[in-house]
């Protein structure tokens, strides 16, 4: 039997319902978050709280009570370092994972900073990032670095769960993969990711469907969807990379100096990954 993990609203009533399932609880609001403690003290299950604000990271004031909670922070700025350093102690002492928009530059200096801080973090690459040559500079940092640094997703995960035989969805870093996660609403309208369920296309309604999902088609379908790009032909399934991208970025128009070779590179970071992680002995070195 299937059993995702459900990306739902703070909803008490929809909680109500869940209360035997995991969740991860989503919201816009941080001054939510004493509520949803008194919450997760009753009975929820919480897989993870995802908190979206449009306020910068440097101005999100940390609170010690936060730290038993395993959070996930999107925010669309770094903000100033000096405004960040105060809360530095407390961000380190919580469960927590921040993400930032790659629409400003800064930010790509900003998941330096916090990655050589050993804070997890991550850019939030749901979308056409704004520059590819900074992804692919994050990228190498993250996996080919030195020195000693945090994790920075979605580079680490797709590495770290890598085998060259296989496809490898980096999705499950945004909660955003149906074969773990699916997403509902407060009228228990049920999608495969949260665009889906924003924009309407859903694959069924009522909690007591998910005890059948593994019979959804929409459902099943979404698991092969993969197959069914390649037997379109089209260039991401001569890509490649596409074991990786999964053609996340097929709308593109120009992808030969764009996504095919940020992915590219990205592919031959995880080779080396896996070829480090699976070698026996020593290697000499070489020129």
């Amino acid at each position: 039997m299937i059993d995702p993990i459900l990306v739902c609203p703070f909803d008490k009533k929809l909680l109500d319902k869940l209360k035997r399932r995991k969740v991860v609880i989503h919201t816009n609001d941080l001054n939510v978050l004493p509520h949803i403690l008194k919450e997760v003290n009753k009975s929820i299950d919480l897989h993870a709280l995802k908190i979206q604000t449009e306020k910068p990271l440097s101005t999100i004031v940390f609170e010690e009570k936060w730290a038993t909670l395993p959070m996930v922070i999107y925010s669309t700025d770094f903000g100033e370092f000096k405004d960040l350093m105060p809360q530095l102690g407390k961000i380190r002492k919580s469960n927590v994972r921040i993400f930032l928009s790659p629409h400003r530059e800064h930010n790509f200096t900003g998941l330096r900073i916090l990655s050589s801080l050993q804070i997890s973090c991550g850019i939030n690459f749901n979308g056409d990032p704004l520059n590819w040559s900074l992804m692919n500079d994050l990228m190498h940092y993250a996996i080919y670095g030195r020195a000693p640094h945090a994790p920075v997703e979605p580079f680490d995960w797709l590495v770290s769960h890598y085998h060259p035989a296989d496809y490898t969805d980096y999705d499950f870093v945004y909660f955003n993969n149906p074969a773990k996660y699916l997403h509902i609403n407060e009228k228990e309208q049920i999608a495969l990711t949260e665009t889906d369920l924003l924009n309407g296309n859903l694959i069924d309604e009522g909690i007591g469907s998910l005890d059948n999902i593994e019979e959804n088609r929409k459902y099943n379908d979404s698991l092969n969807f993969r197959y069914e790009i390649m037997l379109r032909m089209n260039e991401c399934a001569f890509c490649s990379a596409f074991r990786i991208c999964l053609a996340k970025f097929s709308s593109l128009p120009n992808k030969k100096d764009t996504c095919k070779v940020f992915f590219s590179d990205f592919l031959d970071a995880a080779d080396y990954y896996y070829s480090i992680k699976n070698s026996k002995g020593k290697h000499l070195w070489q020129l």
